[in-house]
């Protein structure tokens, strides 16, 4: 193969030389594209987002970088790198969601950086390296979890790091003690554990161990490593946020964060989900949505150029499925940590490909097709009462079928054609689209956001109103109002906290429609149209106290249902 990108019957547009001298650039116009439409306009997400982006703003209202808060309280989730990230773009930008999504957009290019740079190394190849970047950042959950106001990405990042220098550190030639690779290494794992905990130490580890004695099964260099600096270096990061976040709380920290949100979390399902076994083996392939039709390619591939190298990447990729494969609490997002290993083993695929795109990814990119064609068919007929549903169903399935173009679009272009002028264009326009189809979703989302309109309606807050919310319990509210609020699933309650002294503002549950619920009633287990919930007769019964009363009705993410409240304000 020459050097640089084959072209069908059009003449080359991007070869290896300019591959290595714009791949950056072009990778950070296709995260821009991608990643900030709709990002500063999309409502946060019930309930990881509003925590996280108020919970920094607790943290600078309090003055504190130790101890993050929400709404009052502790929050012992996470460990506090996002927060601090978050903090910078709050300064520069001001509390809003872009700022508060904006670490995971710089860590998912970041990411992509990181993956072209160990392809290059790998295949020798610039173009390879940009193949690799470009995967990552159309891969379904990069999309997703690559705008989010949560700490993964970071994590994610500062893993890919690590896994990055462990490669130069043990299989290029002996390098100079105290190299950057050392300090890339041993910085990457403590800052990974101030991102999210321990996950960040077990994926490296595991994947070190499945290398030595499963994949390679060859004696490596463990010295070069200088462990126990390096373990010193690592531990100083975390003990120098850690020790005085125990002393503050008086150990609550290590006994919530560690016993309730990582041990328990391993043993106990929380948030009501069901175990479901091998969950990660189907939602992997959902995850890696289009690349994961070129799985067949990329074991043959992996297999005729087993090495150092390719062999901890397999490793690599599959420490985290092991590590969760057993967890209770099933999310798809928990495996995400092994994708970048994915990419790179896909570039090296790419380049001893063949130009036919394999029969698997055109019957799955076949498949979904279908499905969005037949989403769109099946939401024009359907019969729903809340014309706002459908509004935002028709814009879902929009930014889906811009996705499913994009992806159809950079496997062609990746995997048969080549990079040429012509089908550059078509990559441009598919990639416009889709940021045109984000930005519409957002404007839609944030017209249905119970949190935003109730917001609005409340306006400035006097610092002595009590907010309270009855049935509908969503964290976004604090972010919001940035005003404290109080919550219980009690709706009944809402009559009692009226009549308190002072000025007072209850959100209450009227009636909510669930998926479940729909489906019953397509099924005819359950009557049509009926609400899941509906608690009508005592909102009424408190709006007789003679309160001002304001109805507002939204989707409801945390639970994907349509929701109808009741506002209810004695100033």
């Amino acid at each position: 193969m020459p050097n640089g990108v084959m072209g069908s019957s059009a003449t080359p547009f991007w070869n290896d030389q300019r591959c290595r001298q714009h791949g950056w650039w072009l990778l950070l116009v296709l995260a821009l594209m991608l990643y900030l439409p709709g990002t500063a306009t999309i409502p946060l997400m019930d309930r990881d987002e509003p925590r996280f982006a108020h919970a920094t703003v607790e943290m600078m209202e309090r003055d504190t970088w130790t101890i993050p808060y929400f709404n009052g309280a502790y929050r012992f989730d996470k460990p506090p790198l996002t927060y601090w990230w978050m903090r910078l773009h709050y300064a520069l930008l001001g509390v809003n969601e872009l700022a508060a999504r904006l670490h995971s957009i710089v860590a998912v290019y970041s990411t992509a950086l990181v993956v072209a740079g160990m392809a290059r190394k790998l295949t020798q190849n610039a173009t390879s390296g940009l193949v690799a970047g470009v995967a990552w950042l159309t891969s379904l959950q990069s999309l997703v979890h690559g705008r989010l106001c949560v700490a993964d990405m970071p994590m994610i990042l500062l893993v890919a790091l690590a896994c990055r220098a462990l490669v130069e550190l043990l299989t290029e030639p002996p390098p100079q003690r105290w190299n950057g690779w050392f300090w890339c290494l041993w910085l990457s794992l403590g800052a990974g554990f101030l991102a999210k905990g321990p996950i960040a130490w077990f994926v490296p580890a595991l994947a070190l161990v499945l290398w030595r004695w499963v994949f390679w099964k060859k004696p490596l260099p463990w010295s070069r490593l200088q462990a126990v600096p390096g373990l010193c270096i690592a531990v100083s990061m975390v003990a120098a946020w850690g020790v005085p976040a125990l002393i503050e709380t008086n150990g609550a920290f290590w006994k919530t964060g560690m016993g309730e949100h990582v041990v328990k979390r391993g043993t106990d399902v929380f948030n009501g989900r069901k175990f479901v076994p091998g969950f990660y083996l189907l939602t992997t392939w959902l995850s890696l949505f289009p690349w994961m039709g070129f799985a067949l390619p990329v074991w043959r591939s992996m297999r005729a150029n087993w090495t150092a190298q390719t062999s901890f990447l397999a490793a690599w990729f599959l420490a985290p499925q092991l590590i969760f494969f057993f967890y209770a609490t099933q999310l798809p997002h928990y495996v995400m940590p092994g994708y970048p290993a994915f990419f790179v083993l896909l570039a090296l695929a790419w380049h001893n490909r063949r130009h036919e795109v394999p029969a698997l990814a055109k019957w799955l990119t076949l498949a979904l097709a279908a499905l969005v064609a037949g989403g769109w068919v099946f939401v024009s007929a359907m019969q729903i009462q809340q014309g706002g549903i459908q509004n935002l169903l028709y814009s879902a399935l929009l930014v889906l079928t811009c996705v499913l173009a994009v992806g159809g679009a950079v496997v062609c272009v990746v995997w048969k054609q080549g990079m040429t002028r012509r089908n550059g264009w078509l990559v441009c326009v598919t990639v416009i689209l889709t940021s045109l189809s984000l930005a519409l979703l957002g404007e839609q989302l944030r017209a249905t956001s119970v949190p935003v309109r109730v917001a609005a309606q409340l306006g400035t807050l006097p610092a002595d109103m009590t907010l309270h919310g009855c049935g509908y319990t969503e964290p976004s509210l604090v972010f919001y109002t940035n005003h404290l609020w109080q919550f219980t699933d009690d709706v009944s309650a809402a009559k009692v906290l009226l009549q308190q002294t002072g000025p007072v503002a209850v959100v209450v549950l009227k009636r909510e429609w669930t998926l479940d619920r729909w489906f019953k009633g397509l099924l005819g287990t359950a009557p049509q149209g009926v609400a899941a919930k509906d608690h009508t007769a005592m909102v009424d019964e408190a709006e007789s106290t003679g309160v001002q009363s304001q109805k507002i009705e939204g989707f409801n993410v945390a639970r994907f249902s349509w929701v109808e409240v009741q506002l209810l304000i004695k100033r």
